[in-house]
C-alpha cells in the first residue's frame, strides 16, 4: 500500500544544504494531467498535490479537457497549502479541435474547442504559451490529431513539443511513431503520464533544467531526459467509470468542479454527449505480441 504524506508533513520537510556551490536545479515534470475538471476524471486538487510531491515531481502541467479553470484550481490550492516552493503548476488545457486534440501550456485563459488545429496553435502562441501534441498516433483514441493537419503544423514550425511517450498509449509502436515524427521534424520530445487517476501520476516524467516560464521551458527542452512506463490497458476503465460518476453526481445536483467542466460547453450539454461502449477497433487484439507484456 502506498503511503502519501500529508501536506503539513511535506511542508515541514527541510531542504538539505551543503557548503559546495549550488548545482543547477533539475525540474521533474509531468506534462499531461487531468483532474476533476475533466469529465473523465475525479482526481481532486489536494489529493493530486500530495501524490505529485510524494512521487518527486517539482512541476506539473494540468491539462483538463477544454478548460484552464481546473489548472487554476490546482495552482490556487498549492498556494493555499503553502507549497509553492515544492510544486510549480503550469496552466494548461487539452483542446478539442476539429482536427483532433492539441495541448496548450502556459495559458492565461481557456481556448474554445471547435477551432482548427492551426487556429488553436495560433491562439496558444498568442497567449505566450507552448503547443504540445498529445498521443499523435494512437489508433485506439479517435481524439488524436489527424496526420494531414499534424504535418502542416510541423512544417509551419508551430509545434513546440511532441509526446513521444504517453503512458496510456496501448502499444509501444505507436509511441515510436511519435518519436520518429518528432525526430524527422526536429521537434523536442517529452513523456507524459496522461493521468486521470492518482495511481497514474508520475508514471512518466521528464528531467530537465529548472524553468519558470514558457521561454525557460523552450530553452530547456532540447536537453530533456524523459522516462516512461506504460499503464495497463485496464486503466481506461477508470475513465469510463469517472464519466458515469460525474454524470450521476451532476444528476444528484452535486457539482464535480468549482468551474465549467468543459469550458465553453455547460455540464448539462456535456451530459447529452454519448458515452459509448468501446468499439472492437478500440480494443487490442488478443494475439498481438505486445499484449504479452501488459499487466
Amino acid at each position: 500500500m502506498t503511503v502519501v504524506a500529508s501536506a503539513t508533513d511535506l511542508r515541514a520537510q527541510p531542504n538539505e544544504r551543503t557548503g559546495s556551490p549550488a548545482a543547477p536545479r533539475t525540474a521533474f515534470v509531468d506534462f499531461h494531467i487531468h483532474t476533476r475538471f475533466s469529465r473523465d476524471s475525479i482526481l481532486g486538487e489536494e489529493r493530486f498535490i500530495r501524490t505529485a510531491i510524494a512521487r518527486g515531481l517539482t512541476h506539473v502541467a494540468i491539462t483538463n479537457h477544454n478548460n484552464v479553470e481546473g489548472a487554476i484550481a490546482v495552482r490556487d490550492k498549492v498556494r493555499e497549502l503553502g507549497l509553492d516552493d515544492r510544486l510549480t503548476v503550469i496552466l494548461g488545457e487539452e483542446v478539442s479541435t476539429t482536427d483532433g486534440e492539441v495541448v496548450g501550456l502556459f495559458l492565461q485563459r481557456t481556448i474554445p474547442r471547435g477551432l482548427s488545429a492551426d487556429e488553436t496553435a495560433d491562439a496558444i502562441h498568442e497567449q505566450g504559451g507552448l503547443v504540445s501534441i498529445p498521443h499523435p498516433f494512437d489508433p485506439f483514441r479517435g481524439s488524436h490529431i489527424r496526420e494531414t493537419p499534424l504535418i502542416a503544423l510541423a512544417e509551419a514550425g508551430k509545434i513546440d513539443m511532441v509526446e513521444v511517450f504517453n503512458s496510456r498509449v496501448t502499444f509501444q509502436r505507436h509511441n515510436q511513431e511519435a518519436a520518429d515524427f518528432a525526430a524527422r521534424y526536429g521537434i523536442p520530445a517529452v513523456a507524459a503520464s496522461d493521468s486521470h487517476s492518482r495511481f497514474e501520476v508520475a508514471m512518466s516524467f521528464n528531467a530537465l533544467h529548472d524553468f519558470t516560464d514558457a521561454a525557460g521551458l523552450r530553452a530547456a527542452l532540447p536537453e530533456n531526459d524523459w522516462h516512461g512506463s506504460r499503464s495497463t490497458v485496464f486503466i481506461h476503465l477508470t475513465t469510463r467509470w469517472a464519466v458515469w460518476r460525474n454524470m450521476f453526481d451532476s444528476w444528484r445536483g452535486k457539482r464535480t468542479a468549482t468551474g465549467p467542466i468543459l469550458g465553453p460547453a455547460t455540464p448539462a450539454q456535456a451530459e447529452q454527449e454519448p458515452v459509448a461502449k468501446p468499439a472492437p477497433s478500440e480494443l487490442p487484439k488478443k494475439d498481438d505480441p505486445e499484449m504479452q507484456d501488459r499487466g
